[in-house]
């Protein structure tokens, strides 16, 4: 009994030893805090109090967490074995898509990491982590890197500099995304919370609504520095200002907004000039577009009136009439036995000497529906290009593709001919990009985003909240309650993605090879 009792205490000693003796992959936890300076990765401004995995700062050094995103977005891939240990390699590719792992309870500002005591090897070569005067860290089971001269130039080729003014910036020489931009604007809210004021960007500058009902202009590079630009008028039916948008139209910041009742009041169009100045573009209810020599207006009131169609050269007072006085312009518009109606178009185009637009020829007294057409400027002689009914249309070069009112796609020369069917099924909307068509599936289909002639969606599971061209890039946004990967998605005129991101947006702009978004 005694001799058993020995052999149980000495595998018990045994034990014990074996496991104070282990070697630890963790060792003592060191300080770390988060940066008081701007990071900027790849273009886009990292926003550490609400990220799951900050950048932090060690003696000195930032240090960037090795998450699966984050690696690709920086063309870095990592592999991990219980064996083995961490291998950290330099790709030959890059990924685009950005993941902000944002969290809702703010970081604080110091925290403890570990240093890790795992093999480790950075492009085939070990790396004695106890032996480095920077060493790689360990902080909420993620792997983080420092960002020294040795690692982010000479191992991974980054291009890489710090300044106090810019703080540190990082780049992927083989990024081939577009760089993206947090807005984060003193935008206007009203109505409790329920509205909230416009931008866009137009040039080099920021336009948006602030408080008061004044429109701003900041710079985009110097967003502190703003100038007052326009008023909004007080609303005539109540004691707030008129509700207005921003959009930006061949490089101009076009403001718009409504003033009065719904049927008596006017639409108001303002031109926002760089230097600051406002100029009148239009009043009423129209649609008018500058071509360069010439502005095109189509007159929108309701009822829709025929004769509705006008021009001006640049430089003439009044506008003429054109076209046919038989024809309602810039409608979407039919008729059957027991009533008729419609609503207005924005589709509109001037060239050569032809004006492209939707029409309905109102004497018909038989069932009808709403055309492409060309008006001839010299002649006013209107022709309808096919047969098929058009509820939304795009020229691209030397094509026009539309949509019919069941929701079909179709394209046909720019002169007019057979159209060609290209859908067998129904779409809710869609794009064209260097020909490329892009639609966005029926509302009993998802409301998703495919592009034509691919049976997978672009983005399984998000549908579609915006869809657009915007700088030579087809931009589109999903509804935050989307069950997908992504809430927002660009593609290039070759149809490569560019910029993806898992960030809900209100509203996401292009301008000069740049993203632009402000966040849910």
């Amino acid at each position: 009994m005694k001799k058993k009792s020995k052999i149980i205490f000495l595998l018990c000693f045994m034990i014990l030893f074996t496991v104070l003796n282990k070697p630890s992959v963790y060792a003592a936890e060191v300080p770390v805090t988060l940066p008081a300076f701007d990071v900027v990765l790849n273009g886009i401004k990292i926003k550490n109090e609400y990220r799951q995995y900050p950048l932090i700062v060690y003696k000195d050094i930032t240090y960037f967490p090795m998450t699966y995103f984050d690696s690709w977005f920086l063309g870095i891939e990592t592999k991990w074995n219980d064996v083995t240990g961490l291998e950290v390699t330099k790709s030959s590719e890059t990924s685009v898509t950005y993941e902000p792992y944002t969290i809702a309870r703010k970081n604080l500002n110091k925290y403890a990491a570990s240093i890790p005591a795992f093999s480790i090897k950075v492009n085939g070569n070990a790396i004695k982590n106890s032996n480095e005067e920077y060493p790689l860290l360990k902080f909420r089971d993620v792997t983080y890197f420092p960002m020294t001269w040795k690692f982010a130039v000479d191992e991974f080729g980054w291009k890489y500099s710090f300044s106090n003014k810019d703080g540190l910036i990082i780049t992927n020489p083989k990024y081939s995304g577009l760089k993206a931009t947090e807005v984060e604007l003193p935008l206007a809210v009203r109505d409790g919370g329920s509205f909230i004021g416009d931008f866009i960007v137009a040039g080099k500058y920021y336009y948006y609504e602030g408080e008061k009902g004044i429109i701003y202009q900041s710079p985009i590079d110097n967003p502190s520095i703003r100038k007052n630009v326009y008023e909004l008028p007080l609303w005539t039916y109540g004691n707030s200002y008129v509700y207005a948008s921003l959009e930006t139209v061949d490089d101009k910041a076009i403001l718009s907004y409504h003033q009065g009742g719904a049927s008596m009041g006017t639409d108001y169009k303002i031109i926002l000039n760089e230097d600051g100045t406002n100029e009148t573009f239009s009043e009423g209810y129209s649609n008018r577009r500058d071509f360069g020599n010439y502005i095109i207006n189509v007159c929108q009131f309701v009822p829709p009136s025929q004769n509705n169609l006008s021009i001006k050269k640049v430089g003439e007072a009044e506008y003429k009439p054109i076209g046919d006085n038989n024809y309602i312009y810039g409608w979407t518009w039919s008729r059957t036995e027991n009533s008729e109606g419609g609503g207005p178009s924005k589709d509109l185009y001037l060239i050569g000497d032809d004006i492209y637009v939707l029409a309905y020829y109102k004497p018909r007294s038989e069932n009808g529906t709403t055309g492409i057409h060309k008006v001839n400027i010299n002649t006013g002689e209107t022709t309808r290009l096919c047969e098929e009914s058009a509820v939304k249309f795009i020229i691209c070069d030397d094509t026009i593709y539309f949509m019919d009112i069941e929701g079909y796609l179709y394209k046909l020369p720019l002169d007019g001919n057979m159209a060609e069917k290209l859908t067998d099924f129904t779409v809710s909307d869609f794009t064209v990009l260097n020909h490329v068509v892009y639609y966005v599936s029926a509302d009993n289909k998802g409301h998703e985003l495919f592009k034509l002639g691919q049976s997978s969606s672009l983005n399984p599971g998000g549908i579609v909240k915006s869809l657009n061209i915007q700088d030579g890039y087809v931009a589109s946004s999903f509804e935050k309650s989307s069950n997908s990967k992504f809430k927002v998605m660009i593609l290039n005129s070759e149809g490569k993605e560019v910029f993806k991101s898992s960030i809900a947006v209100k509203k996401v702009i292009i301008n000069d090879n740049q993203v632009f978004y402000d966040c849910e």
